[in-house]
C-alpha cells in the first residue's frame, strides 16, 4: 500500500512541477487609443499604450501604423522590452497631406505580431487578438493645402488661314471638336447628323434608366389612427358608446338628406385654435375600387409626391381661395387619378364604387381631433355629442385618416364619359375635404320628470 502511494506521488510531482518551471511567455496589448493634430493641422499624432500581461519580454517590438483602404504603411515606432505587467506609450505621428478636409479614415495600429526576429507573438495565436486595434480619424476642415505652381501655357499655332469667326456655326463647332470632317459633302454631313441623333438618343436612355433607378414607387402606408390602438370600453358606458362611434366616423362631412330622427358621426382634425385643418399635412392620398370583400388592390392608385404637394398646398391655402379658384388647383390631381383609374378598369369591372383615401399627420400637442354626433331634426342637423377620443401616442407625430365614397360606372355610360364624369366627382369630394358642412349645435336640458321621455332639444346657433 506505501508503495501505490509514493508511486502516485512521484507521478503528480513530475507532471506539475516541470509545468510550474515553464517560463510564461509575454503578452502585449494596445490600451488607450487617442488621436490629435499638430498646431497648423499639417501632422497627425496617435498615442496608444502597450501593456505586458505575459512573462518578462527579452527583445523589442515594432509597432506600425496602416491604412486599411490601402493596406499601405504609415507609421511606425520600437517599443522597448516590457517586464510582467509593464506599460510603454507608443507615440506615432504621420503628415496630413494625403488627405481630403473632413475626410474619415480608418487605420490599423499592430504590436509585436509576426514571424520575424522582432516578433513577440504569433499570427492568428488567441493570444494576439488584442495586439491589433482599429483607429477611425476625422480630419479637420481647415488642412493646409500643397502649393501648385502654374503650368506653363502653350501656344498652338493652327495651319488653317480662313478666320474662325467668319465660319458658320457647324464649322466653328466641328473646328472646336478638332475633327477633319468637311460639312460640305453630304456623305459627312449625313455622318455628323447620325451621330447627333444617336448621341441624343443615349442621352434619353440613360436619363430613363437613372429615372427608373432612382425613382420610388409612392407608398400609402399602413398605420392606424392613435385612438384605434386602445382596448375597447365597456359599450354600455360613455366612454365605450364613443368608441363605437369612432369607428363609423369616415369624414367631415353630413348628408345633404336623411331620414328624421337618424344619427351620423363625423370627425374634425383641428388645431388648437380650432381652425378645421390647421397644423395637420397632407401626406398621402390613393384611390382604389372596392367590392363586398374590400379594396381590389390590382385598381389601387397612390398618388404621386408631385400630387401630394399640390393637393398640400391647397390644403394651406385653402381659406382664401374663392370656389372657382380652388376648383382649378384641384383639376389637375382630379384629372391624373380619373385617367389612371380609366387604365386600370374594364367593361366588367368599372361599375365597382370607389374609395378615396386621404392621410394627415400633425404633431402631437399641437392639434386637436374632435368626433361629433348629430341628429336630423325638423330637416336639418342638430349636434348632440362632441369629444375629443382616448390615444396613446408613442412617438411625436399623430394620424387621421379620411375616407370618401364614389359612384363606379352609371348605367348608359361609356368608359370616356365615366372617366370625365369621375373628374368632376373627385373636385366636388377635394373641396367638401376642405369645406366641411356647416351645422347648428343645440343646448342638453334637464333631465325630465319621467324617465321614459325623451328630452326636449332647444336649437341655439354655434
Amino acid at each position: 500500500m506505501l508503495r501505490i502511494v509514493l508511486f502516485i506521488l512521484l507521478c503528480v510531482s513530475v507532471t506539475i512541477f516541470p509545468a510550474s518551471m515553464q517560463e510564461v511567455a509575454p503578452d502585449y496589448s494596445i490600451q488607450l487609443i487617442q488621436n490629435s493634430f499638430t498646431e497648423d493641422n499639417s501632422q497627425t499624432i496617435v498615442k496608444f499604450d502597450v501593456l505586458n500581461s505575459g512573462g518578462d519580454a527579452d527583445k523589442t517590438a515594432i509597432a506600425t501604423l496602416n491604412l486599411i483602404s490601402t493596406g499601405e504603411e504609415i507609421a511606425t515606432a520600437t517599443i522597448p522590452a516590457l517586464v510582467s505587467n509593464g506599460r510603454y506609450t507608443v507615440v506615432m505621428q504621420f503628415s496630413n497631406s494625403r488627405f481630403g478636409p473632413n475626410s474619415v479614415e480608418s487605420f490599423r495600429a499592430t504590436v509585436g505580431v509576426g514571424d520575424g526576429a522582432d516578433a513577440i507573438e504569433i499570427a492568428g495565436s488567441a493570444s494576439a487578438q488584442d495586439n491589433f486595434a482599429r483607429i477611425l480619424i476625422t480630419f479637420p476642415a481647415n488642412l493646409p493645402q500643397p502649393e501648385t505652381t502654374p503650368a506653363a501655357e502653350v501656344t498652338i499655332e493652327t495651319p488653317s488661314q480662313e478666320n474662325p469667326d467668319n465660319l458658320n456655326p457647324l464649322d466653328q463647332f466641328l473646328t472646336g471638336l478638332n475633327l477633319n470632317i468637311d460639312p460640305d459633302k453630304p456623305e459627312q454631313a449625313a455622318l455628323v447628323i447620325g451621330l447627333a441623333i444617336a448621341l441624343v438618343i443615349l442621352l434619353v436612355i440613360m436619363f430613363v434608366i437613372v429615372r427608373l433607378i432612382f425613382s420610388r414607387k409612392p407608398d400609402f402606408g399602413g398605420w392606424q389612427p392613435s385612438y384605434a390602438n386602445l382596448p375597447m370600453a365597456d359599450p354600455n358606458s360613455l366612454p365605450g358608446r364613443h368608441q363605437q362611434w369612432q369607428q363609423v366616423a369616415q369624414n367631415s362631412l353630413l348628408p345633404a338628406e336623411s331620414a328624421e330622427g337618424s344619427v351620423f358621426v363625423r370627425k374634425l382634425p383641428t388645431g388648437v385654435n380650432e381652425q378645421y385643418l390647421s397644423g395637420w399635412h397632407i401626406v398621402a392620398f390613393q384611390l382604389s375600387q372596392y367590392d363586398r370583400y374590400g379594396r381590389v388592390s390590382r385598381s389601387q392608385i397612390t398618388s404621386t409626391p408631385r400630387l401630394v404637394n399640390r393637393l398640400e398646398w391647397v390644403s394651406r391655402r385653402h381659406e382664401k381661395l374663392t370656389s372657382d379658384q380652388q376648383a382649378r388647383q384641384l383639376r389637375p390631381i382630379a384629372r391624373t387619378l380619373s385617367r389612371q383609374i380609366r387604365k386600370k378598369v374594364n367593361e366588367r369591372t368599372a361599375v365597382l364604387p370607389l374609395l378615396m383615401d386621404i392621410r394627415l399627420r400633425a404633431r402631437h400637442g399641437e392639434v386637436h381631433i374632435w368626433f361629433e354626433l348629430y341628429r336630423r331634426q325638423a330637416a336639418q342637423w342638430l349636434r348632440i355629442d362632441r369629444w375629443e377620443p382616448d390615444m396613446m401616442v408613442t412617438g411625436k407625430m399623430i394620424y387621421e385618416n379620411f375616407t370618401y365614397t364614389l359612384f363606379g360606372q352609371k348605367p348608359g355610360e361609356s368608359l370616356k364619359q365615366f372617366q370625365k364624369r369621375l373628374e368632376e366627382d373627385l373636385i366636388l369630394v377635394l373641396g367638401d375635404f376642405f369645406n366641411p358642412t356647416s351645422v347648428v349645435a343645440i343646448r342638453r336640458p334637464d333631465a325630465p320628470t319621467d324617465p321614459h321621455m325623451l328630452p326636449v332639444t332647444v336649437p341655439t346657433e354655434e
